[in-house]
């Protein structure tokens, strides 16, 4: 099993819906969700006519998932297994659809683990493919025709001098950074100011050149007003400064130039940090 941390959430009814739309998924489709979790997906395109399987890791929601289609009257195919052995647990042809709710790094690993496949269809639901084209778009929800059709990377590096992180303080969040690597080994880490506040995972572990690579940062949950920076390491490029702000007041990522790094750093370095991320992102207008 390839070494990423679990990210499971159940998908939003609609957003499925427009997935499997997308996907073209009815009569006489084959459908497999790579990491099926409770099986709502396959319930979903049961319903509409697909012959459905799935695999998941946790043998819980496996039971779960078996339990409620089997109650539904649904002949589901689902294993307890490794999602990235998904190639050589079923047969993958030109009629079976892939759905994937997965975050870009665990996504772009995937991909990697696929054998060459040609027509088959992967639908995504919230992320993108890091590195592909989507064939379609609606809505939340992306369709790849594999093999895909690469991005081009640009120039190796990061888009910017720094990240800022604000989240809820009492729940676990998942943020996405993408980056132009050069190529060659791929590991990822946390500067030790960072233990116990944020885990990382990047999305390959080696890359034949240039291309996009997906950083999946899990920030954990820390009382309200705890702000720290740190820097996320990875190989073959500069360190890229990391400032955590744990608030209510709003959520999300904001870029921060090398100037705005700068000023934040200075501002938090000063005996009187500031209380609000209003006041922290005033220190990045530089």
């Amino acid at each position: 099993m390839i070494d990423t941390w679990p990210f499971w959430a159940p998908s939003r009814a609609e957003a499925v819906s427009e997935a499997l739309a997308l996907g073209g998924v009815g009569r006489g489709t084959r459908l497999i969700d790579l990491g099926c979790g409770d099986g709502q997906v396959l319930r979903a395109a049961a319903a509409l006519g697909a012959t459905v399987a799935g695999i998941e890791s946790d043998p819980e929601l496996v039971e779960q998932a078996r339990d409620e289609l089997r109650s539904a009257g649904i002949d589901a195919d689902i294993r307890c297994g490794d999602l990235f052995d998904a190639a050589e647990t079923f047969t993958i042809d030109s009629d079976t659809v892939l759905f994937a709710y997965l975050a870009p790094a665990t996504l772009q690993r995937l991909h990697a683990a696929l054998p060459p496949l040609r027509g088959v269809r992967l639908v995504t639901v919230d992320f993108d493919l890091p590195g592909l084209i989507p064939h379609r778009r609606s809505g939340p929800a992306q369709l790849y025709r594999l093999p895909g059709r690469r991005r081009r990377p640009g120039a190796p590096g990061w888009a910017t001098g720094g990240t800022l992180i604000a989240g809820e303080p009492d729940s676990q969040s998942l943020h996405v950074l993408d980056v132009v690597h050069p190529g060659g080994p791929v590991a990822a880490g946390l500067s030790p100011s960072l233990d116990g506040r944020a885990a990382v995972v990047a999305g390959a572990d080696r890359l034949p050149g240039p291309a996009h690579l997906a950083v999946d940062l899990r920030v954990e949950p820390t009382e309200p007003g705890a702000i720290v920076t740190g820097t996320l390491h990875v190989d073959g490029l500069d360190d890229h400064v990391l400032v955590l702000v744990p608030t209510h007041e709003d959520d999300g990522m904001w870029d921060l130039s090398p100037a705005a790094v700068d000023s934040v750093l200075a501002s938090l370095a000063r005996g009187t940090p500031p209380a609000t991320l209003a006041a922290v992102l005033d220190a990045t207008a530089v």
